[in-house]
């Protein structure tokens, strides 16, 4: 079977490229190794720029219903008295972004994918994949074989299409366990993204709608074990003696569940035909809420790009694109670890200055203008 593009993973940054790409007339081939349609209960940040890009492809007008947007984003030392606000009155606009369920995202793109008559083949991994020279040979768990004239790897961080096509990487561990869950209030809750630097890790509250919220706590291993076996009472008296501020009657509606945190940089996104995205290419800490907005942002580059192919050969487009995202995302990724690093040290000194960084950067508007504009426009 031929293709113009096939594209590995199914997930939001997979299927918003299949979506461009299919929209231009290429004809487009997704596999994923799930059985059915993924329906994520995880919530999610959208800055302005994936949004834009979502309604580009016609599938935000039924996501924003949903979502629920946020104005402010107020950060906080615990540990000291330096905190910072940024707020989207100062650049002009309504909003910095949006939470948005993901499994939304994921089901209006695929329904849009279906009814353009892109191919999904479900329940099938990657196994081989062949670099020809004009066209690319890839090869399922079943024997069913796919050529196609370029491939494109969402496939996520253990990304098959990486490991089979020797992409060199750069990776360590964080120490650390984000701890997630989503959490009810008896109290409406306004339009603010809060996060509070803790002794234990930085914990992010992230409202979803006016009365519930997520949580994201990222804890440094050595002090997991403390929090993971309160009870969930006990767990939210922990939580709201941290983060400080006006004690609410909070109680969980969904399990808490923990996973690694880990960086990962590609050296390069492309090599020939061949082309990753996404947590494929790149994953940061979660700290700042932008690792969906920077696969979106690689689906979208992708996407401009492929406007000049047949023109312009698949193999100057990926490497376009690898120059246009790369500093991009090793940018962001030196960016989360100097906050990583800052924050996580219990340096006395250190602690010092981080309070009076926060103040200086807080009584700074033209550094905290830019710094919006740069998070919404990733």
């Amino acid at each position: 079977m031929n293709y113009d593009v096939v594209i590995i993973g199914v997930g939001v940054v997979g299927s918003a490229v299949a979506l461009g790409l299919a929209q231009q007339g290429h004809k487009i081939a997704i596999v994923d190794k799930s059985s059915v349609p993924p329906n994520s209960p995880r919530h999610l940040s959208v800055n302005k720029k994936s949004s834009a890009f979502l309604d580009l492809l016609g599938v935000w007008d039924a996501v924003k219903p949903s979502s629920m947007p946020y104005s402010r984003i107020q950060a906080w030392d615990r540990e000291g008295t330096g905190k910072v606000e940024f707020s989207a009155q100062d650049i002009g606009e309504n909003n910095l972004g949006f939470i948005v369920k993901e499994g939304d995202l994921q089901k209006y793109l695929i329904s849009s994918l279906e009814q353009l008559g892109v191919d999904i083949f479900w329940s099938k991994e990657l196994i081989n994949i062949s670099d020809k020279g004009d066209l690319v040979e890839i090869i399922l768990d079943d024997g069913k074989k796919l050529i196609s004239s370029s491939l494109l790897g969402a496939d996520g961080i253990s990304s098959k299409v990486r490991e089979l096509c020797n992409f060199q990487i750069k990776s360590w561990s964080y120490d650390q366990q984000a701890i997630v869950g989503q959490i009810d209030s008896d109290e409406k809750l306004d339009d603010v993204i809060r996060q509070s630097f803790t002794k234990y890790g930085p914990l992010a509250l992230l409202p979803i709608n006016s009365s519930q919220m997520t949580m994201i706590w990222s804890v440094d291993n050595k002090s997991l074990k403390d929090l993971s076996e309160l009870d969930d009472d006990l767990f939210l008296e922990k939580l709201q003696l941290e983060f400080g501020g006006k004690t609410r009657n909070l109680k969980f509606s969904s399990q808490r569940f923990t996973f690694p945190l880990k960086h990962l940089t590609a050296v390069g996104f492309a090599k020939g035909r061949i082309a990753i995205l996404g947590d494929a290419a790149h994953h940061v800490h979660p700290l700042a809420g932008l690792g969906l907005n920077s696969g979106l942002g690689d689906a979208e580059s992708i996407v401009k790009l492929f406007s000049k192919y047949p023109a312009i050969k698949v193999e100057t487009i990926f490497k376009q694109y690898s120059n246009e995202r790369l500093p991009i995302n090793i940018g962001l990724a030196a960016a989360m670890e100097l906050f990583k690093r800052g924050f996580g040290n219990q340096n006395i000194w250190l602690k010092t200055v981080r309070n009076l960084t926060f103040k200086f950067v807080d009584n700074q508007q033209e550094i905290k203008n830019t710094f919006v504009k740069l998070a919404t426009t990733l």
